[in-house]
């Protein structure tokens, strides 16, 4: 399976994924990555550095998940975080110098 098929498996089966492109990095490592999560005694769950070269990485899974939310897919719920990313996007657009 791959990074984007990963993607639309978690914005489809974990709502929250689509509330937070972290959230949705995490879910993806530990769904199809577990032999890089280190569970600790006292519950902690980390990850091996080492294993960051390996992973996918946040910005990547963000750009799937754009481009879903672009096809009116997987939308958040949350009114505060489509105007939040609507306003970054802006903002990118005109920091790198695109004309609207």
């Amino acid at each position: 399976m791959n990074l984007k098929q990963q993607v639309e498996v978690c914005l489809r089966e974990v709502p929250a994924t689509r509330d937070s492109d972290i959230t949705l990095t995490v879910e993806i490592w530990k769904r199809y990555y577990p032999h890089s999560i280190i569970k600790a005694p006292n519950g902690e769950i980390y990850v091996n550095l080492n294993d960051l070269y390996k992973l996918p990485r946040e910005d990547n899974t963000k750009r799937y998940r754009a481009k879903f939310n672009e096809e009116g897919k997987y939308l958040t719920s949350n009114p505060q975080i489509r105007k939040q990313r609507k306003q970054k996007e802006l903002e990118w657009r005109q920091e790198l110098g695109y004309t609207n």
